[in-house]
């Protein structure tokens, strides 16, 4: 599925992230506070909701305030906050009339919207929702004290490397689930949110109450709810449907808050909302048939013929004549030299002490893996030093200022990367706290490597430009020699094919399994998914690739990207088979 991420802004001034799936008439996702439209499309816990959909209907989703790719800077989160967030979406989108679907505290903002403006929502879906949050439930004192816990856990674990606390959350979530989408969801919340964040939802979810509301619904209402919900009670759902004059209410045979692909609960999911949408198995079929017809009417994927040549032609890669540095390649030769000498400049900085720290600025574009550079640059320095990793995005002041304190205490060369280094433009404290670290080094043999790195707008200069407009961001600025500016190149389609094969390689390793060839046709996939352009998430696909492969078997084969009878795979493959028959059987073979 291809999405094109844009933003608007709210009349709060945040930016909100948006993109739209699919063609037809338009359905509206609600926001979540657990979310991220770079990555929940590949999520095996939330993607077969937007692949389902997207057959059919044109799907909005955002990223609310405070998650994802919207702005992560704020200062609350609350219930109206989160309705003006879907309406600036659905301004910005510029559709008229929609379908309104909201999943868990998403229902409620779903209702508020469908009253404050009915003359634009066609129907609702409303999925695990609830009028009311946990504060009105009838708790007793305990009760209470272990909901005050788990915001107390939430403040402190959440963003914590140890995933404890994330997985008693995600127990909860999805009871029934297997060990890879519990290992999914773990890590899913946290690059949904900072811990911060994720506290100020869940007061205010705790604190919604819509009930006053719901006899005034006019639209067509569908209210799903999972017999076993353990975050938004059964009886919550049935009482929701009862008060919305003439909702269809239907109960889901499962344990887990979200339904997954693999339940049968899901059919029946499925089921209702094609019925309640008006969509019947036949123009199903026929929209699967019209993809595969004429030329002009391919996907966007199958028409990218540079892409299927440069696959059709391979038929070996030699992974150490691209490779930069570990586990990080680059295919063109002046991107390969660029990150080359960049690590050159890092390592210099590291084993030569000096007066003033070698203090470097990155900007690369979304999904280019600057973060992964500098990881397997560290990892691969010997001896070793020590490595700090930031994220001013998600860190707060107390963090941020306790873990470069830390660095007084080390001995011996140290690199610290600091990610997002041009987010929260309305607080005055990050590059005040950062300047003194950035100074002369005036304690012989502590040489440190400060990277800082971002993404904002289209080049270095226009990310310059709006650190400059900040506090101490004019001095901050002037404490990068002219040298020490590295711009890196966004990933080309050979680039995703070499990360593709060097992410499979290494699962291997890990999972003790030789991987030798890969069907170009399983290539081809990987190399232009877009949900897979960040390489944490296409670590994570190879991982389950690779668990897929028989014992015995060396070969990657396009089967193996996919559990048996998804969807995605039903819809490539009668696409594939017509369009890039080349591709199937074939295969390239990997050395090192």
């Amino acid at each position: 599925m291809d999405q094109k991420i844009q933003f608007c802004i709210t009349p709060d001034h945040l930016r909100i992230a948006y993109s739209t799936i699919g063609t037809g008439r338009a359905l509206v996702k609600v926001a979540n506070w657990l979310g991220h439209l770079q990555y929940d499309l590949d999520s095996p816990v939330l993607g077969h909701w937007t692949r389902e959909l997207s057959k059919y209907r044109r799907i909005v989703r955002y990223d609310q305030r405070g998650v994802g790719l919207s702005d992560r800077d704020i200062n609350s989160s609350t219930f109206a906050e989160w309705v003006v967030d879907l309406e600036t979406v659905v301004d910005s989108v510029g559709v008229d009339k929609f379908d309104l679907l909201g999943i868990s505290q998403g229902g409620a903002i779903a209702v508020e919207y469908s009253l404050r403006h009915p003359d634009r929502v066609r129907c609702l879906i409303l999925y695990g929702a609830s009028a009311i949050g946990p504060y009105h439930y009838p708790l007793t004192p305990e009760q209470l004290q272990a909901f005050q816990a788990m915001l107390t856990l939430t403040k402190f674990g959440w963003g914590q490397d140890n995933a404890v606390f994330r997985q008693l959350f995600t127990s909860r979530f999805i009871p029934e689930a297997t060990a890879e989408h519990m290992q999914h969801f773990n890590e899913f919340q946290r690059m949904s949110s900072s811990p911060e964040n994720a506290v100020r939802f869940l007061e205010e979810w705790a604190r919604i109450d819509i009930r006053d509301r719901l006899s005034k619904v006019s639209v067509p209402t569908l209210v799903l709810h999972s017999r076993g919900d353990l975050i938004s009670r059964f009886q919550d759902g049935r009482e929701l449907a009862s008060m919305i004059r003439g909702a269809r209410f239907v109960p889901l045979e499962s344990q887990n808050h979200l339904v997954l692909e693999n339940e049968e609960a899901w059919e029946k999911c499925l089921g209702e909302l094609r019925n309640f949408l008006g969509v019947s198995d036949s123009s199903i079929e026929q929209l699967s048939l019209s993809r595969i017809g004429t030329p002009q009417k391919l996907s966007l994927q199958f028409q990218n013929r540079k892409l299927i040549s440069l696959i059709e032609n391979m038929t070996n890669i030699p992974l150490s004549r691209y490779r930069v540095v570990g586990n990080y390649s680059r295919y063109h030769e002046p991107a390969r030299n660029l990150l080359k000498d960049l690590k050159q400049k890092i390592i210099s900085g590291l084993e030569v002490p000096s007066e003033k720290h070698e203090n470097i600025i990155i900007w690369a574009p979304p999904g280019s893996g600057k973060t992964y550079f500098v990881k397997q640059v560290n990892d691969n320095l010997v001896p070793s030093v020590h490595y700090c990793g930031l994220n001013l995005a998600e860190a707060d002041e107390m963090k941020f200022r306790s873990v470069l304190s830390e660095s007084d205490r080390i001995v011996g060369p140290s690199l610290y990367f600091v990610d997002e280094i041009d987010s929260k433009p309305e607080s005055s404290w990050p590059y005040e706290v950062l300047l003194p670290y950035l100074e002369a080094n005036n304690t012989p043999g502590k040489s440190r490597v400060f990277i800082l790195a971002g993404s904002t707008g289209p080049s270095m200069d226009n990310m310059k430009s709006s650190i400059a407009t900040r506090p101490k961001g004019p001095d901050l600025l002037s404490r990068i020699p002219a040298g020490n500016e590295y711009t890196i190149p966004p990933l080309t389609p050979e680039d995703r094919i070499l990360v593709t094969l060097t992410t499979l390689r290494e699962a291997g390793r890990q999972a003790k399994k030789s991987v030798a060839e890969i069907e170009k046709l399983a290539l081809f996939y990987v190399a232009q998914r877009p949900e897979l352009d960040n390489p944490r998430q296409l670590r994570e696909f190879a991982l389950r690739c690779i668990e897929r492969m028989p014992k015995g078997e060396d070969r990657v084969k396009y089967d193996n990207m996919f559990n048996p009878g998804e969807n995605v795979n039903k819809e490539f493959w009668l696409e594939a088979r017509t369009t890039v028959p080349q591709l199937i059987n074939s295969y390239l073979s990997i050395e090192e």
